[in-house]
């Protein structure tokens, strides 16, 4: 299996990229087309001043879509570049990063994120996209909170946290990093609920 290790500390920010890009290619029937397939969508998602400028084809365009002969050319074309990425032939260009990110699958982007977000010691978090995620991520925050609990309670059982303590502190701390996460998740929904609130109209 091709990943990215904490053993591994020389790893630079693009080859952690590389390597869940690698991992997922390796682990599920997605292929290196589809992942550049995802990609391409992406990038003009994201960026689609920047993608069109550095000639990342859009494969949903009626230029492509109506052109047999010029999808096929195109996608041949851009399959090469990101396998050059994906081979280390090739540096990844920085305005590439977030939308190689969001390209992967859920598994592996939430894997990547965390991984990225370690280096500084952070915790990546998954955008909830509908209700049932947001129940889904209330329900993990209260067993985290669980956790954190527990081992807390072994912790701070003489009201203090100490070198005695050291061996329950690596499972605390990533719980509470758990934790972390999944009220960033929450707390993202709430505020994105709020903003999209309509203005109310005045009666006055």
């Amino acid at each position: 299996m091709q990943t990215s290790s904490s053993r591994h500390t020389v790893q630079t920010r693009d080859q952690v990229l590389v390597a869940h890009a690698q991992n997922q290619i390796a682990r599920t029937s997605l292929s290196q087309d589809d992942f550049a397939q995802a990609l391409s969508r992406e990038l003009h998602l994201s960026i689609p001043d920047r993608a069109k400028k550095k000639e990342v084809p859009d494969f949903n365009s009626p230029e492509l879509t109506g052109e047999v002969g010029e999808f096929l050319k195109a996608t041949s074309r851009w399959l090469k570049r990101v396998q050059r990425w994906l081979n280390g032939d090739q540096e990844m260009p920085s305005w590439l990063e977030e939308s190689w990110v969001c390209a992967l699958e859920p598994e592996y982007r939430d894997h990547c994120l965390n991984e990225l977000a370690s280096r500084h010691g952070l915790t990546g978090a998954r955008q909830i996209t509908s209700d049932q995620c947001a129940n889904k991520s209330f329900g993990a925050l209260i067993r985290a909170l669980g956790d954190v609990i527990d081992t807390g309670s072994e912790v701070f059982d003489d009201q203090v946290m100490c070198e005695q303590d050291l061996p329950h502190l690596p499972a605390f701390a990533k719980q509470c990093r758990q934790v972390e996460a999944k009220a960033g998740e929450l707390r993202r929904k709430a505020e994105a609920l709020l903003n999209a609130k309509p203005a109310l109209k005045s009666i006055a």
